[in-house]
């Protein structure tokens, strides 16, 4: 094909109307879909992907498209430049539109200029729907400082959901999820910041309403070493408690990110995400910075659980489906407790000290101190995580307490085994154990349901409660599947125990090439249990 008949078929494919098929935008890279029903249309708002090789991401503004029967789609082009906000400078992150009161609110992630620099929550308004949005304050209105912490992108992925009696919610975050309500004017926060608990959280929230039942969507497992899968749980009050319903959609293809936007349309609901896999007319290929949106189909249970969701080229091209119970497909038989063990989940979330008075503890400040999830997938995989301490006086084994959480939950394919080994009074960099104490030399089975990050604990009972010496190094371990990952033992990055340290496959633990120094752990025995 010569350069004139090239130059003409690309115009021609160009020009083509936007589909219902997966990826829906075909003419531009787009990602983090917003979706809002207003009177008679879907407008659908997306971040503006622009990476060139070797780029992460490059997002200068956002776009909007509207439709009417979600198979044809209309493009109105950038409704906000994120130097529009002028107290920003740069990434145009993921962003929604809420209508209220005859407005339209558009909330954005951006990154902040000096003084507080860091990814910050502006919020824009217009008249119209399809823009143009101008700043509504003049200035951010979530920062750094409103949830302090070591990250600087703390602060990103807002959802901003309007409940039945018109109370304003905004929920946000990456590492974790933070919820407020807004003033009716929708440009304050009303009240204090809350931290919603949930396991394998990563970022992106969703909030939206069905019946009496609230519904909190979000991307998961990055901090645990995976590409993202999407989660949800429900609460019967937006402020919780909130009840974690699993794995709604797997990973996306082609991107290690997935953002979710759900909403109901005409009497059907839909999903809406992005992969990587459009490959632009100019012939330029989908990437981590190049992503696309697509939308799917989205089914509800009589009891109010989503039916889990398969990701499809076809997309809503094809007709729904029927509406019936499509439960989610079965899962292996559940891992069960041995006898001698009573396992205690959820006991408190992300602590700042240790229940009661425990003999001794690795952590003093473990939700503060140990922040990095590992698991049997950790690495090139490995069967055991262990942590080594040192005993000061003679007394027998009552209870366990480690902070952790999150993972897919134990099953016959995903076992976790407790172990316990007496090493003696050597210290050794390695160690080779010898009879496991626990469960008369065969270790002790757990169930476990994955929980927030918090703690897990384990209660011992008759000969389990085994006699542990003055002057002796133990290792405690959990032992599993090499690349499972059924729950994640949280680790220090700094010396937080001198007696003792955190071990993978037995070998000292690394994290980024760099020591991990102590899983948290506090040990309870007869001798601290008045």
């Amino acid at each position: 094909m010569n350069n004139t008949l090239l130059v003409g078929a690309l115009a021609v494919v160009a020009s083509l109307p936007l589909r219902a098929q997966n990826p829906i935008i075909r003419d531009v890279f787009t990602a983090d879909p917003a979706p809002l029903v207003y009177k008679d249309k879907l407008y659908l708002y997306v971040g503006h992907d622009e990476a060139k090789e070797g780029q992460m991401f490059n997002m200068n503004d956002w776009l909007c498209y509207s439709t009417t029967d979600m198979k044809n789609w209309t493009a109105h082009g950038p409704i906000m430049n994120v130097r529009d906000f002028k107290w920003a400078t740069r990434d145009a992150w993921a962003a929604q539109v809420v209508a209220r009161n005859g407005k339209f609110y558009f909330f954005a992630t951006v990154q902040q200029d000096a003084p507080i620099k860091g990814k910050a929550i502006g919020v824009a308004v217009s008249d119209s729907p399809t823009g143009p949005f101008v700043d509504a304050r003049g200035s951010a209105l979530v920062t750094d400082q409103t949830t302090p912490g070591p990250n600087g992108w703390d602060d990103i992925d807002p959802t901003v959901f309007v409940d039945d009696d018109g109370t304003a919610w905004l929920a946000w975050g990456n590492p974790n999820c933070y919820l407020v309500k807004l003033k009716p004017n929708m440009t304050e926060l009303d009240g204090p910041v809350q931290r919603i608990e949930l396991p394998n959280y990563t970022e992106g929230p969703w909030l939206h309403k069905r019946g009496n039942l609230y519904y909190l969507t979000y991307a998961a497992f990055a901090h645990q070493g995976m590409w993202e899968k999407m989660c949800y749980a429900t609460a019967p009050k937006i402020t919780g408690p909130w009840t974690y319903r699993g794995i709604l959609t797997d990973q996306a293809k082609n991107s290690y990110t997935i953002h979710p936007g759900i909403v109901e349309f005409k009497k059907q609901s839909y999903f809406f995400y992005h992969n990587a896999t459009l490959t632009l007319p100019t012939g330029e290929s989908g990437a981590l910075g190049r992503r696309s949106v697509c939308v799917e189909y989205l089914y509800y249970n009589p009891d109010g659980t989503i039916q889990p969701i398969t990701q499809t080229v076809a997309g809503v091209s094809v007709p729904p489906k029927p509406s019936t119970s499509r439960p989610a497909p079965p899962t292996n038989a559940p891992a069960t407790t041995s006898p001698g063990v009573t396992v205690v989940q959820n006991l408190q979330p992300r602590p700042t000290q240790w229940p009661g008075a425990p003999l001794l503890s690795t952590i003093p400040n473990p939700a503060n101190t140990a922040l990095d999830n590992i698991s049997f997938n950790h690495d090139k995989g490995g069967t055991s995580l262990g942590q080594t301490f040192r005993v000061p006086v003679d007394g027998k084994l009552t209870r366990l307490d480690l902070f952790g959480g999150d993972g897919f939950g134990t099953d016959a394919k995903q076992p976790v085994t407790l172990a316990l080994y007496d090493l003696g009074t050597q210290d050794n960099p390695a160690y080779t154990p010898g009879t496991n104490l626990l469960g008369g030399g065969k270790g002790l089975t757990i169930a476990y349901k994955p929980q927030p990050a918090g703690l897990l604990q384990f209660d011992f009972t008759g000969a389990n409660q085994v006699p542990l010496q003055a002057g002796h190094t133990y290792a405690f371990e959990l032992q599993g599947l090499e690349k499972s990952a059924p729950l994640f033992w949280r680790a220090s990055r700094q010396e937080a125990y001198p007696a003792g340290g955190a071990y993978f496959n037995r070998q000292p633990l690394r994290l980024n090439d760099k020591p991990g120094y102590d899983f948290g752990l506090a040990v309870y025995t007869t001798a601290n249990s008045k």
